[in-house]
């Protein structure tokens, strides 16, 4: 944990949601500093370890709390270590902050809860009693896609003001509603978008930067497209993501984080396999990888602050 307490309301730019590699049941440590440190030198904000891109509910406990343990360790203070935290009710997500927490996390990234269906109230209710539990600050994470729950603006907005929520990782696929999110509660909470294929559109409306799984590959041009949309350069910003479209698209064409593994093995940081149920990614999209890494490489080398 840092030594001095993380204020994760300030979070802009790129945070980083990075794998778990595993090897013959455990995590691979040498995976673990050699891709953390290597995005804390490209200039990453913060890093998030086992959240779905990190296979969280795949993982058994000790795994989990031995790749918390692990990137703090190669992180050696330089930012945050955000762990994710998945649960579908207040009793396990509770027993499991706490145990994450103990082995060094600066913060949590907290999804809504899944299974159940709760009311807007109900979620309120759930996030107070985790902030008068854990002694850490929240990073809220809305994905309906995978939790059947849309947050509405004013609930947002409530937690921003009751809750020790300081940011968002906002992935909901409604624009609209994610404008009305920032307008609500920007002021309280830093939000970040978590939708790859929309980033520069949420930065403009007035995100402070995003919670992305593929700045584990390209860093440099994440940092770019930041950097263009906050210089009121939008059109030169959405004519690098579009260069960048096809290989998200083909990133999250299966299950994330099926073909980041396949990826990143093709670069020589392999990151282990993927957690059952999920298997390796089919031959025609390691194929399709390795034929478009090299001039999305090549892009990313171009870049320059």
């Amino acid at each position: 944990m840092l030594e001095n307490p993380v204020n994760i309301k300030s979070l802009s730019g790129i945070v980083t949601a990075t794998p778990t590699p595993i090897k013959n049941g455990s995590v691979d440590v040498e995976s673990v500093r050699d891709l953390a440190r290597y995005l804390v030198a490209q200039g990453t904000s913060a890093l998030a370890p086992i959240g779905g891109t990190g296979e969280y509910v795949s993982l058994g406990d000790s795994q989990k709390l031995e790749m918390v343990r692990c990137t703090v360790e190669a992180v050696d203070g330089a930012v945050p270590t955000i762990a994710g935290l998945i649960a579908p009710g207040l009793g396990e997500a509770i027993d499991a902050g706490k145990r994450i927490l103990r082995a060094g996390a600066d913060g949590l990234l907290v999804t809504t809860p899944f299974y159940v269906r709760p009311t807007q109230e109900g979620i309120v209710e759930y996030f107070k009693a985790l902030s008068d539990t854990l002694d850490a600050d929240l990073v809220l994470y809305e994905f309906p896609y995978r939790t059947g729950v849309s947050l509405t603006a004013e609930t947002v907005q409530k937690l921003g003001e009751t809750t020790r929520i300081m940011a968002m990782k906002a992935c909901n696929a409604d624009t609209g509603l994610q404008m009305r999110v920032i307008e609500a509660a920007g002021d309280k909470i830093s939000i970040l978008s978590g939708d790859e294929d929309v980033y520069p559109l949420h930065i403009a409306a007035g995100a402070r930067g995003g919670l992305i799984a593929s700045s584990c590959i390209v860093p440099r041009i994440w940092h770019k497209i930041t950097a263009l949309v906050l210089a009121n350069e939008l059109n030169q910003a959405l004519e690098l993501h579009a260069k960048i479209r096809p290989f998200l698209k083909l990133l999250f064409s299966e299950h994330n984080p099926v073909p980041l593994k396949a990826a990143l093995k093709i670069l020589g940081r392999p990151c282990g396999e993927p957690l059952l149920p999920l298997l390796n990614a089919s031959a025609e999209t390691e194929a399709q990888l390795s034929k478009m890494l090299p001039e999305i490489l090549a892009l990313e080398a171009s870049m320059v602050a």
